[in-house]
């Protein structure tokens, strides 16, 4: 469940088309824009104009029919997505509910300086898309109840998406009260021996940022659910710091059980991020064990995939990053994300040159959730497929070396040291197990030429082909590699390793 769908049309619109242009550097016509949005020519060209008037690190060019976009130094897209956060209603009014300070629509709209109809107008629509994550709108005060790991795992990646920069900076926080948050998160870790990750750090402050909020407001997390010892608390000093400021900024004081309900994804298992908690993890948490287990099969079936490669170690490690990415839900719930699709953008662009690949990938996981009825909403198939790709950094091509050698002849009316260049271009481009052939024989006539061509699975060549079988794969290409003839090489080089691996 994606929250973009609160968004008016017209930023929604205007977020697809500056997606388009950002993750296509080379542009598009207005006619392929035109049709990815779904909207008329005089609607995209308001939408460009706006975008140029209004958003000073994006701009929208056109030159010889084709639009691209100018990015300023330093800026990614993630910029596009906190702006939109900052100024959309419906993630202002999203924020409001974490504080609970409202008791009616009329104080959420006096707050926030919107009329009561229109703010009436975006509660209805957080309410639609709240109840498709499985989270459920309350009032007086107005709230948001649910599975608790699901609602601050939310909050989480709102302020994750909201803020864009390495700067930490969470709202009504004094800079000595995030030290405190902060300095108690990294002492948790070293005392604990945690992987020293950037990102899990901040994850890790983020959450106790939320979850402050959310035990202030009388929604602790289940105490059943949590473990109650086998860590290992910061020293005194660090503790009495984050009281003081649990104290001052929420009403809280900080005990022991306020620390476990904080410190959440650790205590419950949601992440396991050292190998002494995953032996705890597996020795005493039954939900645990029975995911872990069932996940490890999916992690196996992987490892055949891209030839068995990984070890024992290997295969436990990769089983952990796919349960600390779905622990959290319930088995038939909704994955959760707010604007950013950056995994999905990963597979899309990542599918133009290895769409059969991941594919087979696809496959095997739509096969592991149905076969135990869980996580079967795409979001999740999708980041599984994510997940694995991105476990084994050699996967896609490890997927594609595999099959039987792919044996490819060059024919070209270049000079035998261009030819040369060229071949040597295309192994070190292309991925896969295949070879590049250059055409070496001496044939009688036409028809001997095309009898050699034959004894190979496909043919590259720089000029124009007639005579050969209408399915025998030929590429027809200029005297050097483009990004278009890259894509066709490799895109061959799937398909004809897919029909070797049939054929065995």
């Amino acid at each position: 469940m994606n929250f973009r769908e609160v968004l008016g049309n017209s930023t929604t619109r205007r977020m697809r088309l500056i997606e388009e242009l950002y993750y296509n550097r080379d542009g598009f016509p207005s006619d392929q824009l035109l049709s990815e949005l779904e909207c008329s020519l005089p609607i995209l060209l308001d939408d460009i104009r706006l975008i140029n008037e209004q958003i000073d690190n994006f701009q929208i060019e056109k030159y010889k029919g084709i639009y691209r976009l100018l990015v300023q130094d330093r800026v990614s897209i993630g910029n596009m997505y906190a702006d939109i956060l900052i100024n959309s209603p419906e993630f202002q009014i999203i924020e409001q509910l974490l504080y609970e300070e409202c008791d009616n629509i009329t104080n959420l709209a006096d707050r926030l300086y919107l009329s009561v109809s229109n703010t009436q107008r975006c509660l209805k629509k957080v309410k639609l898309a709240l109840e498709k994550a499985g989270m459920h709108l309350r009032y007086r005060p107005l709230r948001i109840e649910g599975k608790e790991s699901v609602i601050r795992h939310f909050y989480y990646y709102y302020f994750i998406e909201k803020q864009n920069a390495f700067e930490n900076l969470l709202p009504m926080l004094k800079d000595e009260q995030f030290n405190a948050i902060e300095e108690f998160v990294i002492e948790f870790i070293e005392k604990n021996g945690l992987y020293r990750k950037y990102i899990f750090q901040k994850r890790l402050i983020y959450n106790v940022y939320v979850s402050l909020w959310r035990i202030k407001n009388g929604h602790e997390y289940p105490a059943n659910e949590l473990r109650k010892d086998g860590f290992i608390l910061p020293d005194p000093q660090t503790y009495n710091d984050l009281d003081k400021t649990t104290k001052e900024l929420f009403n809280v004081p900080l005990t022991d059980e306020t620390v476990r309900d904080c410190l959440w994804l650790i205590y419950s298992d949601a992440v396991v991020f050292s190998i002494k908690h995953r032996e705890m993890a597996l020795a005493d948490n039954s939900r645990y064990q029975i995911l872990f287990r069932q996940h490890f099969e999916l992690t196996k079936e992987f490892n055949k995939l891209t030839g068995g490669k990984m070890d024992q170690r290997g295969l436990i490690d990769t089983t952990t990053v796919l349960l600390n990415d779905c622990y959290l839900y319930d088995r038939n719930g909704a994955f959760v994300s707010i604007l950013r699709r950056s995994r999905n953008t990963f597979l899309s662009l990542a599918s133009v040159m290895y769409q059969k690949p991941i594919e087979r990938v696809k496959e095997i996981v739509q096969e592991f959730v149905t076969k135990y009825a869980m996580y079967r909403e795409e979001d999740f198939v999708m980041n599984y497929v994510y997940l694995l790709l991105t476990a084994e950094r050699d996967s896609l091509p490890m997927l594609i070396e595999q099959n039987k050698k792919v044996r490819i002849l060059l024919l070209s009316d270049l000079t035998p040291t261009e030819e040369d260049f060229l071949a040597t271009h295309i192994r070190r481009m292309a991925l896969g197990n295949f070879e590049i052939y250059c055409f070496e024989q001496v044939v009688e006539r036409k028809q001997g030429m095309y009898k050699e061509m034959l004894n190979f699975d496909a043919l590259i060549t720089t000029g124009s082909v007639e005579g050969l079988p209408d399915d025998f794969p030929v590429i027809v290409m200029g005297p050097y590699v483009t990004t278009k003839s890259l894509v066709s090489i490799q895109n061959l080089i799937n398909e004809l390793s897919l029909k070797n691996e049939l054929a065995q």
